[in-house]
């Protein structure tokens, strides 16, 4: 049997971290920029992924608004993934409602430029909810790709598990290896390192699937993307045996799927939150959920502000004709949202992260208690 090996390029984009929004801001541009000149350039680079969440794009635009037309024809001709996040979510932190918001807003961008990936990519999440795959599964989306909140335990070892919500709601669970999602990052323009990579991929992979396609993550945090895959790729076919090819996680997923149908093979089933993981890789940092209690006092009450006082309002206010509350409704989502990736509401940031955040919430807060004046 023939083994493949998807290497999907992307990089993992923590907006706000170690740094703040801006100073990321400034190399995500040049990032973009050497991407869509490497896609220019060089035909054999054929894809790659903006880490799910579509404020990428914003952010980049608002910089560089010249550019929206070259990065809607690399989306739409399917060699740029974006989405279906608006932004990658802290899970647990936020409200139910703000995760679908979250999805929303995502697909909204997404359709500016093209479609959002169908793929629930949760990549680096500090575990997950039960519910889950009924959220996904709302977004006619059948797959997902986790990594931490599961692993290193007896009976988790595969790469490919059924993933059910307690309403039943069931989809294709993709569980990244010990080295997440930067497995199979090079580092170096380097033979010698390609055929190590190989090797090294062949032992882990090998192991783990269920099926003869293994996924490969070509990239890792604020990652450029490597100029010179697809040489090494031709090298690993070279040196390994099996298959070693440029791309993505729709062909990935299509081909696990179509091989498990065929094949009528049963896979294991997981159920529940998964917040475990404790001997695997990154751990799932439940200390997170106490620290800096004012970032989560701030978001509850803008949740409750936008869901319970001004989206009633607004909709009373619509049958006498003034729509226009719902643009500026969308505005206050947008600015809550932001604050809604794992290093920012989770409170594991450098303090300047946490004192723009608090802005945010006050933008959205003057929004939501604007709307409801003047509904």
């Amino acid at each position: 049997m023939s083994l493949t090996y998807h290497f999907v390029s992307h990089t993992h984009w923590d907006r706000e971290w170690y740094k703040t929004f801006e100073t990321f801001r400034l190399d995500l541009v040049d990032l973009i920029e050497a991407l869509l000149n490497l896609m220019r350039s060089n035909p054999r680079y054929k894809y790659f992924t903006l880490d799910g969440q579509t404020i990428i794009l914003e952010d980049y635009l608002e910089i560089m608004p010249g550019r929206t037309q070259d990065l809607r024809h690399f989306i739409e001709k399917g060699s740029i993934f974006i989405g279906p996040w608006y932004v990658l979510p802290d899970e647990f932190l936020v409200s139910a409602e703000s995760t679908v918001r979250n999805l929303l807003m995502g697909q909204r961008v997404a359709s500016r430029f093209g479609a959002a990936m169908s793929v629930g990519y949760l990549p680096d999440s500090f575990g997950h909810i039960a519910m889950m795959p009924a959220i996904l599964r709302g977004f006619e989306m059948d797959a997902a790709i986790v990594y931490r909140g599961f692993g290193g335990e007896p009976g988790q070892e595969k790469s490919e598990y059924r993933w059910r919500s307690p309403d039943g709601s069931e989809v294709l669970m993709i569980h990244l290896p010990p080295n997440g999602y930067g497995d199979a990052y090079l580092g170096k323009n380097d033979p010698q390192v390609f055929r190590e990579k190989c090797r090294s991929l062949k032992a882990i992979l090998d192991t783990r699937a269920t099926t003869p396609h293994r996924l490969c993550m070509n990239g890792g945090d604020h990652h450029f993307p490597e100029p010179y895959l697809p040489e090494a790729l031709r090298v690993m076919n070279d040196a390994c045996a099996g298959q070693f090819i440029h791309s993505n996680l729709l062909n990935y997923i299509e081909n696990v799927k179509t091989f498990l149908q065929e094949r009528d093979i049963r896979l294991q089933t997981v159920e529940g939150e998964l917040r475990q993981g404790y001997r695997y890789a990154f751990v799932v940092q439940s200390g997170v959920y106490s620290s800096r209690m004012y970032l989560k006092q701030a978001n509850h009450t803008c949740e409750k502000w936008l869901v319970r006082y001004a989206e009633p309002l607004a909709i009373w206010a619509s049958l006498a004709g003034r729509a226009n509350l719902f643009a500026m409704l969308q505005q206050g989502w947008k600015w809550l949202l932001q604050n809604h990736p794992h290093d920012s509401i989770c409170g594991c940031s450098i303090d300047a992260v946490h004192r723009e955040m608090m802005t945010r919430f006050e933008k959205c807060r003057q929004i939501a208690r604007g709307v409801v004046d003047k509904a």
